[in-house]
Order: structure tokens, then sequence, then C-alpha cells
């Protein structure tokens, strides 16, 4: 294969997308302890019911278009076959617009037939708000998707530190106004920021569309395995996995809390289940994995680079995982207390365990991953069973088992699904980019920390975030011991790496065996 075109300031857009969607998530972190701060337990409670359906409706009315995409779209951009890439676009408009009227529609059902037992606001501000909220998220989903296959990811990245940073000036505005401010009011605010972010991301593909000229790879033989016709296949294959995913996701899992929990609790739930998901965004796997994946998808025949690069992604993950459990475990109350009601310390505990259950699905990530790049997407057909029994025990158990329910079930559901996934791909690059035994390592320092600190913390109570602090410092410390990372997976880092911080990888070059 012959690049004669290097992709035009590759690595600058990707600096550039990290470097705002840090800056994101750090504003994001913001808006929620803003909004729980501001809005009362039961007015948090609409807000965080309505983002929760929000989420859930993207995915249910996805039909797989964002993953196909991501998949096709890179491709065939690379090889020049633009009148594929046009009916492909085309044809995943017209499901995008028919996807959104069903979902319209829906809602619509809702709020008449519902009888005021399904959403918690029935007003016209409330329904009219969400559901232009809905068809400005759904339509960004789709601008991103697009935008980081052709090498855009600074415009969505910088329109949704734009959005985030809209969203929060105009909640503070109305604080500093005295406005009474509800859950509705956030949506009204959401619904405004959200649909300005689309417009700015499809503005701006328009203004550089020639640039995907530039995106053309010469190859000595063009690739015939992407033909347009499978695309829709590929699209009910990934939408199958979507929803055998979605049927035990935070959202779904917050929407069926409802009716399990007092307000507070619900409320407790929502905000640590909310704050989690912002917080992992930072992680590596959420971070980065989704990125990459266009660019996995123009070079899908280098496995082992792959799983070189998700390996050391996913090890990353891990150890972030590990330091924000040992911190929750040891001085969760008191963190909570600050950053959002005193009444929510008491449910400390959930940080970690929600924490536990989107690591689990970041693993499930990676394998769904090298499924799709490698084309073996019919094991997700095989999971809907499984979701569809986690689904249906959490429903039938919450009202009587509560929080034990709500935690417990997700952590069932979810190693089983992973089991079955690695399973089929036991004979691929699967198992070698979770690499079990340095992972099982990493927990189990992790693991004898915690525990030996709580012993501590029994004889000194009045020390906890000074323990929490010195615990992260022995847990690094433990990882030279563990040594989790292996040598090939340093190399592919020090390749991908730029060369200015190189440094960082001699820096860890010792955690390797």
């Amino acid at each position: 294969m012959n690049i004669a075109r290097p992709v035009p300031n590759f690595r600058r857009a990707l600096q550039i997308h990290y470097s705002f969607k840090l800056t994101n998530l750090v504003l994001g972190f913001a808006f929620q302890i803003l909004v729980v701060k501001t809005l009362s337990p039961n007015d948090y409670a609409t807000y965080a019911f309505f983002l929760a359906l929000l989420l859930t409706m993207e995915r249910v009315f996805s039909l797989g278009i964002d993953r196909t995409l991501l998949r096709y779209v890179p491709a065939y951009s690379a090889d020049g076959n633009f009148e594929s890439l046009r009916i492909l676009l085309r044809k995943a408009a017209i499901a995008r617009v028919t996807s959104i009227s069903v979902a319209v529609s829906l809602v619509y059902l809702m709020a008449v037939y519902g009888g005021g037992g399904v959403l918690p606001d029935e007003s016209p501000l409330a329904l009219y708000s969400f559901c232009i909220w809905y068809i400005g998220y759904a339509v960004m989903t789709d601008l991103e998707m697009l935008a980081q296959s052709w090498v855009l990811h600074a415009t969505t990245a910088i329109a949704g530190t734009l959005d985030v940073l809209a969203r929060s000036a105009s909640v503070l505005c109305l604080v500093g106004l005295e406005y009474k401010i509800s859950g509705v009011t956030i949506i009204v605010v959401s619904a405004m920021t959200t649909s300005l972010a689309s417009v700015f991301v499809l503005a701006r593909m328009v203004w550089l569309r020639s640039q995907i000229s530039r995106l053309v790879i010469e190859r000595d033989k063009k690739p015939s395995h992407l033909a347009v016709q499978g695309a829709p296949v590929f699209a009910l294959s990934v939408y199958a996995s979507n929803l055998g995913w979605l049927m035990t996701s935070p959202s779904v899992i917050r929407i069926l809390a409802k009716g399990g929990l007092d307000v507070v609790a619900f409320s407790a739930f929502s905000f640590a289940q909310a704050l989690c998901v912002s917080i992992q965004r930072s992680f590596p796997g959420p971070m980065v994995l989704p990125s990459l994946e266009p660019i996995f998808a123009r070079f899908a025949t280098s496995p082992n680079l792959m799983a070189a690069l998700v390996a050391i992604i996913f090890k990353f993950e891990l150890i972030c995982f590990a330091s924000f459990s040992i911190v929750t475990v040891l001085a969760g109350e008191q963190l909570i207390a600050i950053i959002s009601r005193p009444e929510y310390g008491q449910y400390y505990y959930l940080f970690p365990a929600i924490m536990f259950v989107l690591l689990l699905q970041t693993i499930y990530r990676v394998g769904e991953l090298v499924a799709s790049l490698q084309l073996t997407h019919v094991v997700f057909l095989v999971l809907w069973p499984v979701s569809i029994l986690g689904t249906a025990s959490l429903y039938f158990t919450v009202e009587k088992w509560g929080m034990v329910a709500i935690l417990l079930i997700p952590i069932l559901e979810s190693m089983v699904r992973i089991a079955i996934v690695m399973h089929y791909n036991r004979h691929s690059v699967g198992w070698r980019a979770i690499d079990p035994v340095r992972s099982l390592q990493v927990c189990l320092s992790a693991s004898v920390v915690i525990v030996i600190a709580l012993l501590v913390r029994r004889a000194f109570p009045e020390f906890q975030m000074a323990l929490a602090v010195s615990s992260l410092f022995v847990f690094f410390g433990s990882l030279l011991g563990a040594r989790p990372f292996r040598k090939e997976e340093l190399e592919c880092l020090a390749l991908a790496v730029p060369s200015s911080p190189r440094v960082l990888t001699r820096s860890i070059a010792r955690l390797a065996r």
C-alpha cells in the first residue's frame, strides 16, 4: 500500500480533539454539580428521568446508523469511492428522519395514554422541549460520527465545549436573576444549546467539505469487501448489539429504578450514575476508543497492532478505575457531601459499584470493537436473550429489592455478556486486548490496598481524605511489582504518542515485562 497523501493535520486534529474533550469533561462535571446543588431532589429526579429517556430513545431509534457511518465512511473516503459514499449517506439520512418521526410520535402517545404514570411532567413546555432536545441530540450523534470519519475531530469537540458553556452560563444567569429553576427549565436550556451545537457542526462540515478529497489512499488493489449493499446488514447487527446492551444500560437502569426507590434515593442514584459516567468519559477507554475506531477501520488488516493499542488503552482504563475506587471507598461520604447535597452522602457506596458496571461495559466495548472490525458481529444476536432476561429480572425485583437489584443484576448480566462475546472471539485478538492475567493483577493490587486502608481507617477515622491520597500512592507503587504492560504495547505507545511527550513512555517502561 502506498500512501500518496497523508491525512492532513491528523495529529493536530487529534490533539485539538482531546484537549477540547478534556475541557468538555471538566465543564460537564461542573455542570452536574451546579444542577444537583440548584435543584431540589424532586426537580432533579424529573430532569434525571428525562435525560435517561433521551439517551434510551436515541439508542432505541439509532438503527445502527452511527456505527455504520464509522465503519463505512472512512473506508469509502480512503478508497475514493464517493458514489457508494453518497448512496450510504442518502440512506442514512432517510433512516434518521424516519426514526425521529417515530420517536416523537411515541412521546406524544406516552403523554396522551400514559395517564400521568409514565412521564414525571406532561406539561406542553416539557414535552415540546424534550422533543427538540431529542432531535438535536440524535442529529448531533450522526454528525459527530461523520466528523470523526473525516478527521474533523476538533469541530465536534469545539461544538461540545460551546454547548456545555452555553448551558452552564444560562443556568448561572437564571440563578443570578433569582429565577425559580425547575427540572423543566434545565430541559429547555439543554434543548436550545444542543440544537445550536448541531447547527454549528453541520455548518463547519459544509465549509470543510473539500478536505474529504484529501483523505484518499492510493492502493495497488481496491478492496471490495465493503459493498454498500452490505451496510444494512451491518447496521442491523450493530443495532442488535446496541439494543442488547441498552436493555441494562445506565439510562434504562435509571428509568426502572424510579419504580423502586424514593425521591431522595432515586435522585442520589441518578446523580451518582451521571457523575460516574461523566468521570469515566475522561478515562482512556471512552476517551480514546471511539476516536480510534475509524482509524482501525482504515487499517483493519493489522489485528496485532490493533490489539496492542487497545490493550494499553484498556489497562490505563483499569488503573483509573482502581484509583477511583480507592478514593470513593475510603473518602466517598465526605466527597459527596461537598459536591452535592448532604442527604446524598449516605449513598457514597454507589460510586465504586456503578463505576464497576461501567468498567464491565468497557470490556464488552472492546469485544464489540474487535467483532465489528472483523465483521464477526452475528454474535450480538445471541446476546438478546441474556439482555432480555436481565431487564425482566430488574423490572420484577426492583420494587422488592430496591438498590440491591439495581446494582447486582446489571453486574451479573454484563459478566455473562462479556463471557459470550469473548468466547465467540476466542481465536481472535479479543483476549489479547483484555490481557486477563495482568488485568487481574492490577485489580488484586487495588483490592489489597483498599483492605489495608480500611483497617487503618478504623483506627483513625478522622483522616479519611489523607488516607485516600496515601493509598493512591501505595497503589501506584504496587504497579511497579505488577508490571501490567507488555513491551510490545509500549512500543505501540511510543509510535502513537507525539514526539514531545515521549518521555512518558520512558517513565513507564519499568511497568512492562
